[in-house]
């Protein structure tokens, strides 16, 4: 099985904080299965720590005010191509809720 994961699920400190969203049951989850990390913000070259940034009205902010939309939207656009071609099985990735979205195909 094919899984892809978000990076910080699995330990990386890439979220906006420098820090991670280590989760072990996922981890342990995944151990028998092929891996594939991915996140949007670090194949965008976006620094971490950052301001951290949420969807307002449509557009994404960053918390000091400042419109991010554009890095954000190349940071998904990123992503999806290099996934693009990939067979991939199960999606566990991180929400900006801090919770974890797992959809199988």
């Amino acid at each position: 099985m094919k899984v892809l994961v978000s990076s910080c699920i699995m330990g990386k400190n890439c979220k906006y904080n420098g820090g991670n969203n280590l989760n072990p049951k996922v981890v342990e989850f995944l151990k028998d299965k092929e891996v594939i990390e991915i996140c949007p913000e670090l194949l965008a070259n976006m620094p971490t720590p950052r301001p951290s940034a949420e969807i307002v009205n449509g557009i994404v902010m960053d918390i000091n005010g400042n419109i991010v939309d554009e890095e954000y939207r190349h940071a998904v656009q990123l992503a999806l191509n290099e996934i693009r071609s990939m067979e991939i099985d199960l999606v566990i990735l991180q929400s900006l809720c801090v919770r974890i979205v797992v959809s199988e195909r």
